[in-house]
């Protein structure tokens, strides 16, 4: 149910939440007005107007083309007219409104008209909405957001939020379409506005524009933010919906499988186990068992286990691991494979030696875990040895892993699982169980790649 419907006794109101900055002007927390229906869809399609109209007044109020007492008038007006199909409803204020009147009362023209309040600013919003949502982000998540907002600030200006149109937010993809890709690294002491004048009057061809897929990460981003403002009344509507660029590409063209081809190269030009193992079986762990590269990167001696009979990744993120969503907390079969080149006897001599985790080598960063290095020596040895793809990558071993088993017949259902997908059938992801470890294994049995491995 929508997050404005509120359902008491088989019946619907809307609820319209009053911004803190308002209640000053509008002395409640929020409005609610019985819809007089039952039915969850008229009850949505009656509920629009009014709260269209509501915060087309908080609008106007903030950008200071209405009075406080006329802010009042125009919303006691909203509120007590009469719909189309149904009689005038009941409003009230909610009970713990200040001076909260009767419900058959209009709002109040006797409480104190303020001048109105400052407009809202979009660096003031962004403050606002990145600490509400800090929490929930992980270390690289946040350090992404709040770059793409700062970003948005350097070249939208600090605007009025409610001054942000369709217009705007083209212009602002128009400009990301030409910065260049790793602005902040290329230019650490310049801002993205002065950066766009110097390319605009001598022009780089050795800078690659920013990809597609980048600048609509930040216009998904932008789009968050004005989903936010909506949700606390700074805006109507969302100006950045549906403006990302078009791709031309599938989704399953964005990142290509590597071919057979590209396997036999990865596996015969593996370096030795013994200095740095983990350049050697990481890949391996990648190609055989589709565990993503940070994933790999973290394991401790103690997430390899047997589990009724069967040798398994345990894929968590307790202490200080870290996973992509929720349904990436998985268990995953080692591969027979893997297993035959000794795998396991190196889990075994970490574990001897007192090491807590496979890969001591490999060192936490705050911002993106263990993967930061191993993911660069990946790309260099992936472009010496393996292929100059651009769009072949470690995340390619993936693809790699569920094309085969999707060309061998396997269950979509085993394969999501293995990989760590949401499973988006709800009567097998809400209601079923996860498949067993045993069941896991016979699916990972079947994988078989036309590769040969040393046990160098």
């Amino acid at each position: 149910m929508s997050s404005y419907l509120l359902n008491r006794n088989g019946h619907y109101h809307v609820r319209i939440r009053i911004p803190s900055d308002l209640t000053a002007v509008i002395p409640a927390t929020e409005l609610v007005k019985s819809l007089k229906t039952t039915d969850a869809k008229a009850a949505r399609l009656a509920a629009l107007p009014f709260r269209k109209d509501i915060f087309s007044t908080f609008t106007l109020y903030r950008s200071g083309f209405i009075s406080g007492e006329q802010a009042r008038e125009s919303i006691d007006r909203t509120l007590n007219r009469k719909g189309k199909a149904t009689p005038s409803p009941t409003f009230s204020r909610a009970p713990d409104a200040p001076c909260a009147p009767s419900p058959t009362d209009s709002l109040p023209v006797a409480c104190p008209s303020l001048k109105p309040s400052p407009p809202m600013l979009l660096s003031t919003a962004v403050n606002q909405y990145v600490n509400d949502r800090k929490n929930g982000w992980g270390a690289k998540t946040r350090m992404e957001n709040e770059g793409s907002y700062r970003l948005m600030l350097d070249l939208l200006g600090d605007a009025e939020v409610a001054s942000l149109d369709r217009l705007a937010v083209r212009s602002l993809r128009d400009k990301l379409i030409v910065l260049p890709a790793n602005l902040f690294k290329l230019y650490p002491t310049q801002t993205a506005r002065e950066v766009l004048e110097l390319i605009q009057v001598s022009p780089s061809p050795d800078l690659p524009p920013m990809s597609i897929t980048t600048v609509n990460k930040h216009i998904s981003r932008l789009s968050s933010l004005m989903k936010h403002c909506m949700k606390e009344g700074y805006l109507t509507s969302n100006p950045a919906v549906g403006l990302k660029i078009k791709q031309k590409r599938r989704p399953d063209e964005e990142r290509k499988a590597y071919t057979a081809e590209d396997l036999k190269r990865i596996t015969a030009n593996l370096p030795p186990k013994e200095n740095k193992p983990e350049r050697y079986w990481v890949p391996l762990v990648g190609m055989m068992s589709a565990l993503r590269l940070d994933e790999s990167c973290q394991l401790y001696t103690e997430d390899v286990k047997e589990i009724d009979g069967v040798w398994c990744f345990d894929v968590n993120d307790e202490g200080d691991k870290k996973l992509k969503t929720l349904s990436s907390k998985r268990i995953v079969p080692v591969h027979p494979t893997l297993i035959s080149l000794g795998f396991l006897d190196h889990v075994a001599s970490m574990k001897v030696a007192g090491h807590p985790r496979l890969w001591m080598n490999l060192h936490w960063r705050k911002e993106d875990g263990y993967g930061n290095a191993f993911g660069k020596w990946f790309q260099r040895f992936n472009r010496q040895h393996v292929t100059t793809d651009p769009l072949k990558s470690f995340h390619s071993l993936r693809h790699s892993f569920a094309d085969t088993l999707k060309q061998q017949g396997e269950q979509e259902a085993i394969i999501s699982e293995l990989m760590g997908h949401a499973n988006g059938n709800i009567t097998t992801g809400r209601y079923g169980k996860r498949y067993r470890a045993k069941a896991l294994f016979e699916a990972m049995n079947r994988l078989s790649y036309p590769v040969t491995t040393s046990t160098k």
